[in-house]
């Protein structure tokens, strides 16, 4: 057996993104709206995300921290991913 790694966006999740997302030093804060969603928030200085859960709002942050602040995707970027991942 290798040291294979599987981890699947699941509640088992929920905490861990949670964790991750105060050790990289932001704070974290939800609000349910009167329907009953969630939105999730996760702020540090002049930044500011959110996500309908823990494991959505780091993931875009990672979005954030691998792009920056062009973290928008170009028109060819976008035609690519549909030419690829188009059913």
């Amino acid at each position: 057996m290798g040291n294979e790694v599987k981890i699947s966006a699941a509640g088992n999740v929920e905490v861990p993104a949670y964790l991750s997302l105060m050790k990289k030093g932001f704070s974290v804060r939800w609000e349910r709206n009167d329907e009953g969603a969630e939105t999730w928030y996760a702020e540090k200085d002049d930044l500011c995300f959110s996500g309908e859960g823990p494991i959505e709002l780091l993931g875009v942050v990672a979005v954030y921290e691998t792009r920056g602040n062009n973290w928008k995707a170009s028109d060819e970027e976008i035609t690519d991913f549909i030419e690829r991942y188009e059913r």
